[in-house]
């Protein structure tokens, strides 16, 4: 289950073979398996931050810790099934509502980039 190994290997035989149907779809499939082990370590660590900024926030609101925190959500890449699954949102604005300004900056930027993004993402149901 070496899939980055793969990966390498893969674009070394494209390059030999670019016309190589076996390794177009070998490719293809890698890229996927690599897109869900990161978006699996992604998800990990939305958790991880949603669940540290809670305990921050209960624990008397340390903004310089709560600013960090969020700094670290901001540069990490979230799909929407990770919004919905972790409800990191929620806790979000709930740092929103406790920090200071500058914790409360950061919210808004956060909340806004995961409101963009779900317009992007979610799935979409015909009526």
């Amino acid at each position: 289950d070496d899939f980055k190994g793969a990966y390498d290997e893969l674009i070394l035989a494209q390059e030999a073979d670019p016309g190589n149907n076996r390794v177009q779809e070998e490719l293809k499939l890698v890229k996927i398996e690599l897109r869900k082990e990161e978006e699996q370590r992604n998800k990990a660590k939305v958790a991880e931050i949603r669940d540290n900024l809670k305990r921050v926030r209960e624990n008397g609101c340390n903004n310089e810790e709560m600013a960090s925190l969020l700094s670290d959500l901001q540069q990490t890449s979230v799909t929407w099934e990770t919004v919905m699954e972790t409800r990191i949102g929620v806790e979000v604005k709930n740092c929103q509502e406790a920090g200071n300004d500058n914790v409360k900056r950061l919210c808004t930027q956060i909340l806004g980039k995961l409101k963009d993004e779900s317009k992007e993402q979610r799935p979409m149901w015909e009526s």
